[in-house]
């Protein structure tokens, strides 16, 4: 892992609005005099490398991470799939690299088809392709198999790490899903009655424990159903197309877009007495696949597949931004990295196909920014960690 020693981030800092230039839109009007002197200070820097000639093998048969987990200010983690691992993102938004891998999946058995974070708890769950939810600290170690859902697809977890969803369909066809609830100290999991939901769509689990579902039998004709405690589902609203839906952190509010109409609608007390009201109007952003909220609960950020990025305040003090990307996001998630990673709060990622760089929204900036993060590249062998052999 390469590790940058403390000259070469205040020279990062000291050149942020250099660097941020290097958003897609700005690349062609760098001059010359910015690259000299960019690269005559890292040159006078340096960087510091740590590596190891072997993996020590605990009596367990789990293997160690070669690196140091990683330092600096951490904005989130992301799963690379095509090396099967968990990088850190590290530095400040506008200015940050995809460091070496923490985590990787098992070297031998099934691969792992989706992985949450938290940056509350700092840890990290991941499901395998035969159901099995695994979780681990996301600075490395041994992982910890804390349930198993046949069928599951799909891995959701809150932004306190607390509480995960699981969804999926079981050999038979019918929807499942299953709530892991005491993370991560004490998991326990409970399926989740679905009998009626032909599909579903979309979850979200809330840090009170609550999880909401978005079931139907088409895209065009969702309900977004609340599962509260052990209370059977209650619907708390409908949706011509299904557009993504998030839990406001620390909180039962949750905020729902419509993918026909492009209304962006805040839900409070779901716990209790559901409210419903507008946070944007029809037409605020067309066609929504995907929101979600700065781990600090104040930005909700929805995006569609043609790249355009709408931002809200929940606080109402801000008027709604529009945004674009070059880019044709499929997914939005919060980066909740450490507690030194300045930014981490108020930023998101935009999920695209693999491949190609990173792209962020740094929504907590007055005029918030859409910026990119070069493609991650693999150099060397990744550590593995494999599960102790009695999971």
């Amino acid at each position: 892992m390469v590790r940058f020693r403390d000259c070469t981030y205040r020279t990062m800092h000291a050149l942020k609005p250099q660097i941020t230039m290097f958003r897609h839109k700005r690349v062609h009007r760098i001059v010359p005099a910015v690259a000299g002197v960019l690269s005559l200070t890292i040159a006078g820097c340096g960087t510091g490398i740590n590596s190891s000639s072997s993996s020590p093998t605990s009596p367990s048969g789990t293997i160690q991470s070669q690196s140091q987990p990683p330092t600096g200010p951490i904005l989130g983690y992301v799963w690379d799939a095509p090396s099967q691992s968990l990088r850190p993102i590290q530095g400040l938004a506008g200015a940050s690299i995809i460091g070496a891998a923490t985590i990787s999946a098992p070297s031998q058995g099934t691969s792992f088809i989706a992985s949450a974070t938290s940056g509350v708890s700092g840890m990290a769950l991941f499901l395998d392709a035969q159901g099995g939810v695994f979780q681990g600290s996301v600075t490395g170690g041994p992982l910890t198999k804390v349930g198993s859902v046949s069928g599951a697809t799909s891995l959701i977890l809150s932004n306190s790490g607390a509480y995960a969803v699981v969804t999926g369909k079981s050999a038979d066809g019918a929807s499942i899903a299953s709530v892991i609830s005491g993370l991560p100290a004490f998991p326990s999991a409970r399926n989740l009655n679905l009998a009626s939901a032909a599909s579903v769509f979309g979850a979200a689990a809330s840090d009170t424990g609550t999880v909401a579902l978005a079931t139907g039998s088409s895209q065009g004709d969702v309900s977004i159903v609340a599962f509260v405690g052990q209370a059977a589902g209650a619907q708390l609203a409908t949706t011509q197309v299904f557009g993504g839906m998030q839990f406001v952190p620390n909180s039962d509010e949750l905020v729902v877009a419509d993918g026909g109409s492009g209304v962006l609608t805040a839900i409070t007390r779901v716990n209790t007495t559901p409210s419903s009201s507008a946070l944007s109007p029809a037409g605020g952003i067309t066609a929504p696949v995907a929101l979600d909220i700065t781990s600090n609960g104040r930005w909700v950020v929805a995006a569609n597949h043609n790249g355009d990025v709408l931002r809200i305040d929940l606080t109402g003090v801000a008027a709604a931004t529009k945004m674009h990307c070059s880019c044709a996001p499929g997914q939005v998630l919060a980066l909740n990295g450490s507690a030194n990673g300045a930014g981490a709060a108020t930023t998101v990622r935009l999920v695209t196909a693999a491949g190609g760089p990173l792209w962020i929204v740094d929504a907590g900036n007055a005029s918030p920014r859409v910026l990119f993060i070069p493609a991650i590249t693999t150099t060397g062998t990744l550590p593995t960690l494999i599960p102790k052999s009695a999971m």
